[in-house]
């Protein structure tokens, strides 16, 4: 590891401090943590998608300043958020069916928007890298070796619970 001199107006390094201080984090692991975020927010790639982020990195300070309390600790600032997100959210929304086409990276035949929200949200609470690990990878070749198969197998494990069971001869 390399190291450089940066100079850093007196304001943003008092803001460091604090930040290290609340993390727990040594200031040099504050600036590295917040420099590769910032790389990782680049890899986003769209601009709408960048641009949502920012703003939405916004609202919580908004929201604890105009309610008095922070959106995870009161359910009215709460439902404040969810709406400043939804709101945010509708700008974005593109016009037309919200039918897929072509899913080369799917892993599941859902095309039903609430159910692959779900399974994405829950995806990636268990497994926060799961985009781009090896589970993905294999339940996506999985997944089109399958498409073909009259007898698929199960996308979910609820589905694989209900699925009756086959009895031998």
């Amino acid at each position: 590891m390399k190291q450089m001199k940066v100079a850093l107006p007196d304001d943003l390094r008092a803001r460091l401090d604090a930040a290290s201080k609340k993390s727990g984090r040594s200031v040099a692991e504050e600036i590295r943590a917040r420099v590769e975020a910032s790389f990782a927010r680049d890899v986003v790639v769209d601009k709408p998608t960048r641009d949502f982020l920012e703003g939405l990195a916004l609202l919580p300070a908004e929201i604890e300043l105009e309610t008095g309390a922070a959106w995870h600790k009161h359910p009215g600032s709460h439902e404040a958020f969810v709406q400043a997100i939804l709101s945010r959210l509708i700008r974005y929304k593109p016009k037309g069916s919200t039918a897929f086409g072509d899913r080369p990276h799917a892993t599941v035949s859902t095309d039903d928007p609430r159910q692959l929200a779900a399974l994405i949200v829950y995806r990636l609470r268990r497994q926060p890298g799961f985009t781009s690990s090896g589970t993905r990878q294999w339940m996506e070749e999985e997944h089109k070796s399958r498409m073909g198969s009259p007898r698929a197998l199960l996308d979910t494990p609820q589905q694989q619970r209900d699925q009756p069971k086959k009895r031998g001869k």
